[in-house]
């Protein structure tokens, strides 16, 4: 998708109307305003305006030398490509959490454009020399980012998995045999009820938390969890039967193909189930509890009537 030329273009319709509360900062403005409704441009995209940029070229001094890496820009690129990047993961869950490359590049570069395109509205200034001279290395930037998410979300599976379910003793004077029929059983434990709260926790830890990429800063997760986000991370289930087949607490390989597989079994099964109008309305109903809890209006504790809200949708899984 990438065009050769001075000129970059606007989207020519929203995708979707979130809007993420991190923002390309710019000569004049803080990275921490929130922008206006930032949209992915569909694939037919016209022609505009160069966006307004700085008289000076790049002339500071920056930390990386590889344009693939957020260092080799300056603050003010640094500021839009970091805005990028949530609305990169945020389209990414509304559309495939995880794509192919080329998918992924073209979403990366429709990203990219929209967030140009905003900036453009704004009057915001950036310096010479970046843009669209390493527009390709943007993207890769964005991708790179986008998968690094998934892996992110691994390690939030394992370390729930280790420290709130009690998978793994500590300070055990049990013989080594002993220790991994131990494991074995609890992590098969875990896979058979890991959607009634396993699942529960680890949306909650991962989408809500204090991280600046987290997406509980974009409006579609102050209302609700997409069913997509919640495939993905039951999709994260292999993690767990790793533990149950292994009996140890090393940390499982989990191929991107692996995943993309998984996943794409899952929402098959998904979409059987939302077909069930009774099904979908409690699904829906518990992605918002949830949801609420993350945003903190909802104490899970507190609200006795939330431990009813979840469904046993282990059917799917």
């Amino acid at each position: 998708m990438y065009v050769k030329s001075s000129h970059w273009r606007s989207p020519s319709q929203p995708v979707t109307s979130s809007n993420s509360h991190t923002q390309a900062s710019s000569c004049k403005h803080s990275p921490s305003q929130t922008s206006d409704h930032a949209t992915t441009p569909s694939h037919s995209l016209s022609r505009s305006t160069t966006p307004i940029q700085a008289q000076h070229t790049r002339n500071v001094k920056m930390t990386q030398d590889n344009p693939s890496k957020l260092g080799f820009y300056s603050p003010c690129w640094q500021g839009l490509l970091q805005a990028a990047k949530l609305q990169m993961r945020l389209q990414a869950v509304l559309t495939h959490p995880i794509p192919e490359h080329q998918d992924a590049m073209q979403l990366a570069q429709e990203v990219l454009d929209t967030k140009l395109w905003v900036c453009h509205q704004k009057k915001l200034k950036f310096e010479n020399g970046y843009f669209p001279e390493y527009s390709p290395q943007m993207c890769r930037l964005l991708c790179d980012d986008l998968f690094t998410f998934c892996t992110e979300l691994k390690n939030v599976v394992i370390s729930i998995a280790k420290l709130s379910y009690d998978i793994f003793l500590k300070g055990t004077s049990l013989r080594s045999e002993e220790i991994k029929k131990r494991v074995i059983a609890a992590a098969t434990k875990l896979l058979k009820n890991f959607v009634s709260q396993a699942l529960k926790d680890v949306c909650l830890e991962f989408f809500y938390s204090d991280s600046k990429k987290a997406l509980k800063n974009t409006d579609d997760f102050h209302q609700t969890i997409p069913v997509n986000m919640l495939i993905l991370v039951a999709a994260m289930k292999g993690v767990i039967s790793v533990f149950s087949e292994t009996g140890t607490d090393k940390s499982p390989e989990l191929p991107t193909d692996r995943c993309r597989t998984d996943f794409n079994k899952l929402w098959a099964s998904v979409d059987k189930l939302l077909d069930i109008p009774e099904l979908h309305e409690e699904l829906q109903e518990m992605l918002q509890q949830w949801a609420k809890i993350g945003t903190g209006e909802s104490d899970w504790h507190a609200d006795g009537s939330a431990a009813g809200s979840d469904v046993d949708i282990n059917i799917i899984l």
